[in-house]
């Protein structure tokens, strides 16, 4: 059996949402005995990966961790951007040479579609298929940005790193990884490896469908997003039916208790893990206090707009 092999990668913070992602995974697939999940870790302890292994286990997948530290490599984090995001760039240097195509996924998502769709879309020659990032579409500032620091033309599409399907051939061949660090180890890029993402592979990426990487500027349907034409059209036709739910952004689902359409689906999925009894939310320090009233309010309006705009 073809196993399709999907790749994480995780610090020990995130563990637990890395087990809520895998298990939305297996439980939305027809075969998941097909799915292969190698975890990228940076020094996830123990009975962590145990969990996680016996989350995967209990729903008929199979997982291999790899150890990957990261303090070898070089590029600048944030407040909610550790190392543990550069992982997938050694994915050249630390999977099985048998390996020659993955399908990479954040840690901070769901997927609410059968992955084996995904792994089947054609890539058309290209290194890399992904998203489009509407995030950066529906700013003109962020397009300016992106210009000023990339290099990206004006109406050059760019993507949000969270979901990629790789040719691992190609990222061998061309050493894709090392490209990507070094652009970021010598800029300080805004978005950090995912703009190192965009400078090295401009112009030569697979546009996927959006419904496969739907992020808050997707599923909020902010009035940027509305009020243009071809953003509004393909933001109602993902929302209606999403196949990957991805809180990319600060506010993380986790971080409050089960409140509204904001973050249900991790909830959804956490009662299939083995974190079922941790206690719950886990608000990051700069988080508390802070509600996702808000968030449920946009998603609430995102929804009339669906009603109405069919």
């Amino acid at each position: 059996m073809n196993k399709i092999s999907i790749v994480f990668a995780s610090d020990n913070k995130y563990a637990q949402h890395l087990a809520v992602a895998c298990a939305s995974v297996l439980k939305n697939t027809a075969r998941p005995e097909k799915i292969h999940f190698y975890i990228l870790s940076d020094d996830i302890l123990p009975e962590n990966q145990n969990r996680i292994a016996q989350t995967v286990h209990n729903l008929k997948g199979e997982v291999q961790f790899i150890s990957v530290n990261s303090d070898d490599i070089k590029g600048f984090t944030s407040d909610h951007i550790s190392k543990a995001a550069y992982l997938r760039l050694t994915i050249d240097q630390v999977l099985p040479e048998t390996i020659t195509k993955v399908i990479y996924f954040d840690t901070d998502l769901v997927v609410l579609d059968d992955v084996e769709k995904l792994w089947a879309l054609s890539l058309e020659g290209k290194p890399i298929g992904a998203v489009c990032d509407f995030g950066i579409l529906k700013s003109k500032r962020m397009r300016r940005q992106k210009f000023e620091t990339l290099g990206l033309p004006e109406g050059t599409p760019y993507f949000n790193s969270g979901v990629l399907v790789i040719d691992l051939q190609q990222w061998r061949q061309k050493k894709y990884g090392s490209l990507v660090i070094d652009n970021v180890t010598k800029h300080s890029f805004r978005h950090h490896d995912q703009d190192g993402l965009n400078k090295v592979f401009m112009n030569n990426w697979k546009n996927i469908p959006l419904r496969w990487n739907v992020i808050p500027p997707v599923f909020m349907m902010p009035l940027k997003v509305l009020c243009r034409t071809s953003l509004r059209t393909r933001a109602l036709e993902a929302i209606k039916n999403p196949a990957v739910f991805h809180w990319a952004g600060r506010y993380k689902p986790w971080e409050f208790s089960l409140n509204g359409p904001f973050n249900q689906f991790y909830y959804d999925y956490l009662p299939w893990t083995t974190f079922k009894n941790s206690p719950m939310p886990k608000p990051g320090a700069d988080m508390k206090g802070k509600s996702i009233v808000r968030q449920n309010l946009r998603m609430e309006w995102a929804g009339l707009w669906k009603k109405i705009l069919g």
